[in-house]
């Protein structure tokens, strides 16, 4: 299968916005840093080159650090928020002669190379393919076959309103539950439940 990956960034220094409360701003745009560079080595590690992942960001600083890794940048053309950020990837990635698009979350901290094998395989002869947070609401990962209609619905609940979506449009929906791509760091207690974890995930940023 020929996936192309799309990681929407909001960027580096307007990221993580909801650690203020543990992380000052300079603390925060180093993390919001680690976590790109280490999602772009899990995703170069899997797939054993970047050629094939597409960056959607309106930030300066994500592109210069993307283009310094190989990874193809697209400017997210104004504030039109995570559902246009991934449609715009997707259409890129199709248009690139992708057969499926892994949309893929940029705060997982214990991504690995062999967490996406496993979705992708779980993925494998589905038109849509979910990995939801760990509250079962969210949707950390989604996987969408090229040539399917499907409008991304990221936001409060979207797991169930992309399933839902899926539903809607008869497409074979898989749903993939795997701790790696379920942790999510969005508020300070994600946080702190983060650096609690002994033995888990990779080295953790010096923040």
């Amino acid at each position: 299968m020929n996936t192309c990956v799309v990681v929407p960034v909001r960027g580096i220094a307007t990221g993580k916005s909801r650690l203020a409360g543990v992380l000052d701003a300079s603390a925060r745009a180093q993390f919001t840093t680690w976590l790109l560079e280490h999602t772009l080595g899990a995703i170069g590690a899997w797939r054993g080159t970047l050629a094939s992942c597409i960056v959607v960001s309106t930030c300066a600083r994500v592109a210069e650090l993307c283009r310094m890794r190989g990874t193809r940048v697209l400017d997210e053309e104004g504030a039109g928020g995570l559902n246009a950020a991934a449609a715009l990837g997707v259409r890129r990635a199709c248009a690139l002669d992708a057969s499926s698009v892994l949309v893929l979350a940029c705060d997982l901290p214990l991504l690995d190379a062999a967490a996406l094998e496993r979705f992708a395989a779980a993925a494998a002869g589905s038109d849509i393919a979910i990995a939801p947070d760990r509250t079962g609401r969210g949707t950390n990962a989604i996987m969408v076959r090229c040539g399917a209609s499907f409008d991304f619905q990221f936001g409060e609940d979207s797991f169930a309103r992309h399933s839902e979506a899926a539903a809607a449009r008869n497409l074979a929906l898989a749903v993939h539950r795997d701790e790696a791509l379920a942790f999510d760091v969005d508020t300070p207690d994600d946080y702190a439940r983060w650096l609690d974890l002994d033995g888990h995930g990779p080295r953790r940023p010096m923040v």
